[in-house]
């Protein structure tokens, strides 16, 4: 019989080889976790420069570990999706979304998502990202549709609005 004590040095060394890939993966891809902060978005909401009762389906691109996904389907959207491309967060996104039924994480690349069902977009990625997304988003989304940036924003289209951190663009 194995004892307790090796099962317990193994199971860490495993969690330790696991992060080291997930430090590996997000470095070699340029994605690493920095989470966004709900207070911003929490700010933004209850100044009402943003009419949130207008859009019902929400995208986070680049969800990390879905902490603004889920925030959204509390705030009411009928569906809420993040698109994150790292599987370790997206696994642990998923699970930490378990009880939400109107949360669904995608483990993909943006660029191989459909975002013409969605009339809300956050991102807080790279900026080398950035611009990959945008024309995406512009032709896809439909007129009246929002998006919005955390830090960084789009080279060569001014925000229609600024709050905090936030940029705001609206898609017409």
């Amino acid at each position: 019989m194995i004892s307790p004590i090796i099962i317990v040095v193994l199971l860490c060394e495993l969690l330790l080889m696991s992060f080291a890939i997930y430090l590996i993966f997000s470095f070699i891809n340029k994605t690493p976790f920095y989470p966004s902060s709900l207070r911003q978005l929490d700010k933004l909401k209850a100044e009402g420069l943003i009419d949130f009762s207008k859009y019902s389906k929400f995208i986070d691109i680049g969800s990390g570990d879905g902490r603004i996904v889920r925030w959204a389907n509390r705030k009411g959207f009928e569906y809420a999706d993040g698109i994150e491309y790292n599987p370790y967060l997206s696994l642990y996104s998923k699970f930490r979304s378990v009880l939400n039924p109107n949360v669904k994480i995608h483990n993909k690349n943006f660029k191989n998502h459909d975002f013409s069902n969605y009339d809300f977009a956050y991102l807080y990625i790279f900026p080398e990202h950035m611009d990959a997304v945008k024309d995406k988003l512009f032709t896809q989304m439909k007129p009246g549709s929002i998006i919005i940036t955390n830090t960084f924003k789009f080279s060569d289209i001014e925000p229609n609005q600024k709050f905090e951190k936030l940029h705001i663009y609206y898609v017409s």
